[in-house]
């Protein structure tokens, strides 16, 4: 039997070059949320994390008394329930038969272009909110601010209303050393990356990079050289310009999860249309579980995301 040639098989010869035109494009800026979150795949609906406690400080035991058994702290969960994002576009057939395929061309690199967006943006928004207080975080608290602990007792990552200077580097660093944990024992927080906004890039890259302190006339020797990678983020909110973090990569705690990466998809053409249809979708979902493990200033407080 003869092998029956349908029409919507053009639709099928145009997938490959598009599909490759779409990813060709997006990785055409380099990607910046991975610098900065800790990228894992999920195989579930939702991930769910636990903020576990420890134990409090020991106390002295005698030759012949009992040891001191303590209940562990009841742990708080988070839950990541991943939300799904697809767009797409549709191909005439007649654009096909004109071979107007460098028009047809524009069409992945722009749906490109906005997935990148997109998957950004989304990370960009955890910084974005880390200032304001959110009913669905963590006993409502703001990822960067006062925290309630496990045990009752509370602590602090918010490094102040201080711009980005080799000094209020040293305030931070000093602040990154009193971190403790659930039951307020101190922890080994050691921030090994700066984040920052595009505005701030230069006057990170002089502080980090000089031999010498920046801005002075001296010889003293420039402790913040050399100490952190400095990831530039490009979609924070414009409101946060004078804002910058401090993360310990080692107990990173903002997180991404991919249920489904990225991907592209093309269909037969519709019967009555004869035009074709692409598309692309993902799955994720991102936030953060601790405070620990992060530190921001803000300079211009009030105007915060939410505030």
């Amino acid at each position: 039997m003869a092998t029956v040639i349908q029409s919507g098989n053009f639709g099928r010869l145009l997938e490959p070059g598009l599909r490759k035109l779409f990813f060709e494009t997006y990785k055409e800026k380099p990607e910046q949320y991975s610098k900065f979150m800790n990228v894992q795949r999920s195989s579930k609906s939702v991930e769910v994390d636990a903020r576990m406690g420890g134990f409090s400080m020991w106390n002295k035991k005698g030759t012949l008394d009992s040891t001191e058994y303590e209940g562990a702290l009841p742990p708080e969960e988070k839950f990541y329930k991943h939300e799904t994002f697809s767009k797409g576009f549709i191909i005439e057939k007649e654009m096909v038969d004109d071979e107007k395929f460098n028009t047809i061309a524009k069409y992945p690199k722009a749906l490109a272009r906005a997935a990148r967006a997109t998957i950004e943006s989304l990370a960009a928004s955890v910084l974005n909110e880390s200032f304001t207080a959110k009913a669905d975080n963590w006993k409502g608290e703001a990822l960067v601010g006062d925290h309630q602990r496990l045990d009752g007792g509370t602590t602090t990552n918010y490094i102040g209303k201080l711009t980005l200077s080799e000094q209020n580097l040293e305030i931070a660093m000093k602040l990154a050393s009193e971190q403790v944990d659930e039951r307020g024992l101190k922890i080994q927080m050691t921030p090994d990356t700066l984040i920052i906004p595009r505005k701030l890039e230069f006057t990170a890259e002089k502080i980090v990079k000089s031999v010498h302190l920046p801005g002075t006339d001296y010889n003293d020797v420039n402790p913040m050289q050399g100490r952190f990678k400095i990831v530039v983020l490009d979609y924070i909110d414009p409101a946060l310009e004078n804002c910058w973090w401090l993360l310990d990569s080692t107990m990173n705690p903002l997180n991404w999860f991919w249920r489904e990466r990225l991907n592209f998809k093309g269909y037969y053409t519709d019967f009555d249309t004869d035009a074709v249809k692409f598309k692309g979708r993902f799955r994720c979902s991102c936030g953060w579980t601790d405070h620990r493990g992060i530190l921001g200033a803000n300079p211009d407080p009030d105007s915060a995301s939410g505030n």
